[in-house]
């Protein structure tokens, strides 16, 4: 299985320290979104979409994760 083009298993090695993981889907959100994290305003559904996108997960998993009527949110307001 691979995860944003690495292996699981490089991709555990890469962040034994989940605030390296944190602080790199910080970085992600500010690229995305285009300003700093502490200005954005998104509902929980849409921070788990983004942060499911950044691992590299695949549909199904996103569905899991946010539940079907998360989901069912974020694919309307896309």
């Amino acid at each position: 299985m691979s995860c944003h083009g690495v292996t699981v298993e490089r991709f555990a090695l890469e962040y034994k320290d989940m605030s390296a993981l944190l602080v790199d889907f910080r970085k992600y959100l500010e690229r995305e979104h285009g300003q700093p994290v502490q200005t954005l305003e998104v509902n929980a559904a849409l921070l788990l979409h983004d942060f499911v996108m950044f691992l590299g997960l695949g549909q199904q998993q996103r569905e899991k994760v946010l539940g079907g009527q998360a989901a069912a949110c974020v694919e309307r307001s896309a």
